[in-house]
């Protein structure tokens, strides 16, 4: 795997639909406005494309927002070309958008209105700036033409300030048209999810947090996780790991969050708020994401409660990119955790963490590399990678 194939993420099947579906928006509006005479004064293709901005990451919001005022005026002629409209909207929508974008992105619980309000009155600054500097340059009457677009913006920053927040808002529902931040009701719960859903909200307080999360960051030094790369968490839990992977991701990397025990992930939700992970209800044998989707994949804590470990390796295989590193991973030795099991329930009491060698060696016939294969008294660590085509 290259670097640049570290570093960078590609735009998910839910940005892409949403991408698809708010840039439509914009190219239809416009014309819908102009047909009663309306889209000067209204600005409808900035309705979607700030809309936007708050359902996806700063790339794929900044990218769409300056494609669709150029493409818009090539097939509509709205916005026009000559004065440059079209190159002055794709610059403002492009600012916006990525402004918005990486402030929920941070803080994703953060006040729609107090994010879209300043943003929406820097960008009409700067559109103003670019209408009057490019007048000057192709001796247009500057002074006016600026005064026009500042005093003709604001219904529309009005009607902006009105229907985008509410709108933007539903990325917070537990239907946010299949968002990370919601997370679906449970059907026909499974022996351990129940388990598991019980004993959630006393999970974090068996542990030491702080010395936990010390040795949780030293060992993604170790593993070398790349500030960009998108890792699947499986098993997440209440999130200890996935909080450490987000401390060292940088912003345009994600952690894809699953557990089958929607109590465990409630517990992670509500104590992580960050906008660049996706939790979700999910069987490790059978993942929601594409084919080769992920950098790096994490089973931390959870390889012994699976019924059938090597159909999970499988699965694991195909959302792994060529290249891609797959680490089962305890901070305990074999003997401990499974000797924790056999006293805890009777649907816990027969998972059994199988030794090293042994799982390299299931790893291995399953088509994998198996560079780390290691226990001892304080870890256990088995290391596999699908090897590049």
């Amino acid at each position: 795997m290259t670097d640049r194939q570290r570093k960078t993420m590609p735009i998910s099947p839910r940005e892409l639909a949403f991408c698809g579906l708010l840039g439509a928006c914009a190219l239809l509006l416009p014309v819908l406005f102009h047909m009663v005479r309306a889209g000067h004064v209204f600005m409808p293709m900035y309705l979607p494309l700030v809309t936007l901005a708050f359902f996806v990451r700063p790339l794929p919001a900044a990218v769409t927002a300056c494609v669709v005022p150029p493409l818009s005026g090539a097939v509509t002629g709205m916005p026009p070309f000559y004065p440059p409209t079209a190159i002055w909207m794709a610059i403002e929508l492009a600012l916006m958008a990525a402004l918005i974008a990486a402030i929920v992105t941070r803080r994703p619980r953060v006040n729609e209105w107090l994010v879209l309000l300043p943003v929406l009155v820097l960008g009409r600054f700067v559109y103003v700036g670019l209408v009057y500097f490019t007048a000057l340059l192709i001796d247009l009457p500057e002074k006016v033409m600026a005064g026009l677009s500042l005093l003709g913006g604001w219904p529309g920053l009005i009607l902006m300030a009105c229907v985008v927040p509410p709108v933007a808002r539903l990325r917070r529902s537990r239907t946010a048209f299949g968002a990370g931040e919601g997370l679906p009701a449970e059907t026909n719960p499974n022996p351990r999810s129940t388990f598991f859903n019980e004993i959630a909200p006393k999970w974090d307080g068996w542990e030491d947090l702080s010395a936990l999360a010390q040795k949780l960051a030293a060992g993604l030094e170790e593993f070398g996780v790349g500030p960009g790369e998108t890792v699947l968490d499986v098993g997440c839990g209440t999130g200890n790991l996935t909080r450490a992977l987000l401390a060292r991701l940088s912003a345009e990397g994600r952690v894809v969050a699953i557990d089958i025990a929607p109590g465990m992930l409630k517990v992670a939700r509500d104590k992580i708020a960050d906008g660049r992970v996706t939790w979700q209800i999910a069987d490790a044998a059978k993942i929601p994401l594409p084919d080769a989707s992920v950098d790096r994949v994490f089973c931390y804590s959870v390889w012994p409660h699976f019924d059938d470990p090597g159909a999970v390796a499988g699965e694991l295989r195909r959302v792994l990119r060529s290249g891609g590193s797959l680490h089962v991973w305890h901070l305990a030795a074999r003997e401990k955790i499974n000797a924790i099991h056999a006293e805890a329930a009777a649907v816990v009491r027969s998972d059994v963490l199988a030794p090293a060698a042994e799982t390299a060696g299931l790893l291995g016939r399953l088509g994998f590399a198996v560079p780390v294969a290691r226990e001892d008294e304080t870890s256990y660590v088995v290391t596999a990678v699908k090897e590049q085509r």
